[in-house]
């Protein structure tokens, strides 16, 4: 099929964690498959933040979107903060210059339409496309909805929600059920590189020792990275274990897991892999070929898990607003997929205990009710609904 060139000048926006990011481009890749993109119809703008700590610049859409051949721009983004510090000060300084970045992009590009996934960094730039008559679309990933999508929400024509539950939350927007954006990558089971070559070597011993795979999402979790330190020996005497630890250059903690690493017995070793981030290129091969998924509940992750009925054991963030990670996944929990330990009772014991228990018992899983809620047509019913 020949693409065809945009006719309306569109802008996508989403960032500051993996699940807005990847959000933003199945919506990206969906594009791409049917128009050919220029710089003048076609614009990503993502923020500059990274981890706290960490100098601007360094984040995880701007690592992520570094090698993309589309047009891609970058706020100086500010946040609110729960707890009040010098650093919410700064952020809060910064909202200043977020939306006079925004307003100096929206002003250049004049976008007919604007595409938010989600994300601090949406705020600024919805807000100033509504000044300049844009029409704005959110797309809402979570069970739950935070500050950031609620504000969005107000101002856009339609919101796309993920699951039934989210819907309470936009009483005076239009909503559509459309379940989330899956990235395709995730059903590649072909598998390249250097990744796939060690899970290949893991799958020679999986029968005997099953492979999990472990992650605080796109940008780590320093709590469970440590956690799963402790207990590594005692893990590895019966599991293989991928550990996603993400690049935070403040805890260091993949160059620290690695000098654990080697100082495990050469014949544990083999059967630990930790890593930074996984490919794009990587996942669908990594995903299809795990027996379990311990980590972090963001609504992608939990989506991803239930789309290739995945068993789980998620570790929610206690403190994101509304309790989202939580009753993310408890959606998998009533369908039998998964369970939950909470972070207040997190040790390498209760760690290794849980899974050793999941793997002891039968799962009750509802695999046609699991089909049901967990769609996978969300960008071509969000392309037919906006008009594109």
């Amino acid at each position: 099929m020949d693409k065809q060139r945009l006719d309306k000048r569109i802008l996508i926006t989403g960032g500051g964690s993996g699940g807005h990011i990847s959000a933003a481009l199945s919506i990206i890749g969906s594009l791409q498959e049917k128009y050919l993109f220029d710089d003048e119809h076609f614009l990503y703008v993502g923020g500059d933040l990274g981890m706290e700590g960490e100098k601007p610049g360094n984040s995880m859409e701007q690592k992520l979107m570094k090698d993309k051949d589309f047009n891609c721009k970058y706020i100086r983004p500010g946040k609110l903060q729960r707890t009040f510090s010098f650093n919410t000060i700064k952020l809060l300084f910064r909202t200043i210059l977020g939306f006079w970045d925004s307003y100096k992009i929206v002003k250049e590009f004049k976008p007919d339409i604007v595409i938010s996934t989600g994300g601090f960094v949406t705020v600024h730039v919805c807000l100033m496309a509504k000044l300049f008559k844009s029409k704005i679309y959110l797309h809402e990933q979570t069970a739950t909805v935070g500050l950031t999508n609620n504000l969005v929400g107000k101002v856009s024509e339609k919101v796309f929600i993920s699951f039934e539950s989210s819907r309470k939350y936009f009483t005076k927007t239009e909503t559509v059920l459309t379940g989330n954006l899956v990235r395709p990558e995730i059903f590649n089971t072909k598998g390249q590189g250097k990744l796939a070559e060690e899970i290949r070597k893991m799958k020679e011993q999986q029968d005997q020792y099953p492979i999990i795979y472990m992650s605080g999402g796109g940008l780590g979790s320093h709590l469970i990275n440590e956690t799963v330190k402790e207990c590594l020996p005692l893990l590895l005497q019966k599991y293989q274990i991928i550990l996603q630890t993400g690049d935070n250059k403040v805890f260091k903690d993949f160059e620290i897991i690695e000098n654990a690493k080697k100082s495990l017995p050469n014949e544990l070793q083999e059967r630990f892999l930790p890593i930074t981030y996984v490919q794009s290129n990587d996942i669908g091969y990594l995903l299809n070929n795990i027996d379990l998924f311990v980590g972090r509940a963001g609504a992608n992750t939990v989506y991803e898990m239930g789309v290739l009925q995945i068993p789980s054991i998620f570790i929610p963030i206690p403190w994101v607003t509304h309790n989202e990670q939580q009753k993310n996944a408890e959606v998998l929990v009533k369908l039998g997929l998964a369970e939950i330990i909470q972070e207040g009772e997190l040790t390498s014991g209760c760690m290794v205990l849980r899974i050793d228990k999941f793997f002891g018992r039968r799962l009750n899983i509802n695999k046609e009710e699991l089909k049901k809620v967990f769609k996978i047509d969300a960008n071509r019913l969000i392309l037919k609904e906006i008009g594109i």
